[in-house]
């Protein structure tokens, strides 16, 4: 398949929305990504690492 046969493919492909649940697994993932790095910033802070 070349380039442009791949590229035409894509372009005729629709644009499907999120579904309300993909919506809420990317703001969960977000969240808890977010959320475990303020927790390792704050154990960093407390707890320095000492060689």
């Amino acid at each position: 398949m070349s380039e442009s046969d791949l590229q035409r493919e894509l372009n005729k492909q629709a644009v499907e929305p999120l579904l309300p649940i993909e919506k809420k697994l990317i703001g969960w993932s977000l969240g808890i990504g977010i959320v475990l790095l303020v927790v390792l910033i704050i154990v960093n802070r407390y707890f320095p690492v000492t060689v």
